[in-house]
């Protein structure tokens, strides 16, 4: 029984592991879409504030 409990503990612990990856990547590919789409808000708002200054 004893090697059943150390399978299953293992299996678990690779799991938490995994998840703990996974929810890594996930908050860097996050940052990074933030930054993509603040940087794109940049560029519209200053293309704003120039036709504003135009008109």
């Amino acid at each position: 029984m004893l090697l059943h409990e150390a399978l299953a503990r293992s299996r678990h612990q690779e799991a938490v592991a995994a998840a703990r990856e996974y929810a890594l990547a996930r908050r860097f590919t996050a940052g990074r879409r933030w930054a993509s789409l603040a940087g794109y808000a940049a560029r519209r708002a200053e293309r704003a504030r120039s036709a504003a200054r135009t008109a």
